[in-house]
């Protein structure tokens, strides 16, 4: 996120300059002086780096938007786990969390990874198969980080 956010600044601060040098060449490309050679190359060359401005913030902004896709993609897994841990009845009253983080490259895994604590290991077990049931369903590319921690005097407490 922090170099993405660099590279925009940099684009910006690119872009500022890039619109002096148009504003200098520009003007020395229509004034009416004496013509020389020089002046239109001044104008070609503020016509071509005004172009690359343009291919630059244009990549930019492509990139922008696939990374805000990957993202959406990484909260949609996470709710859908999240909905399915609520909604199976033994696990529903368990801490536990899923967080799902989807890097920037398309073919990366996603990274599942679920914390929090459990009474007993077989309780451990549904939870990791209905992860894995959720998470295979609109992508196979993924990868569990398992935090849970099974704690045996959690039953004991409750009751």
């Amino acid at each position: 996120m922090r170099i993405f956010q660099s590279f925009i600044r940099t684009s910006l601060a690119g872009l500022f300059v890039l619109l002096a040098v148009v504003e200098v060449a520009w003007t020395r490309a229509t004034s009416p002086a004496t013509p020389s050679e020089n002046s239109a190359g001044d104008g070609l060359f503020a016509l071509v780096f005004l172009i690359g401005l343009l291919a630059i913030t244009g990549i930019a902004v492509k990139l922008y938007d696939m990374k805000r896709k990957r993202e959406d993609e990484g909260v949609a897994l996470q709710a859908r786990l999240s909905d399915a841990l609520l909604t199976e009845p033994s696990l529903a009253p368990l801490p536990i969390t899923p967080t799902v983080h989807v890097p920037f490259r398309p073919r990366a895994q996603a990274v599942i990874a679920l914390t929090g604590t459990v009474p007993t290991p077989a309780q451990r077990e549904a939870v990791l198969r209905l992860v894995i049931r959720e998470a295979t369903l609109p992508q196979s590319n993924y990868r569990i980080e398992d935090r849970l921690f099974v704690d045996t005097l959690m039953s004991r407490r409750a009751a």
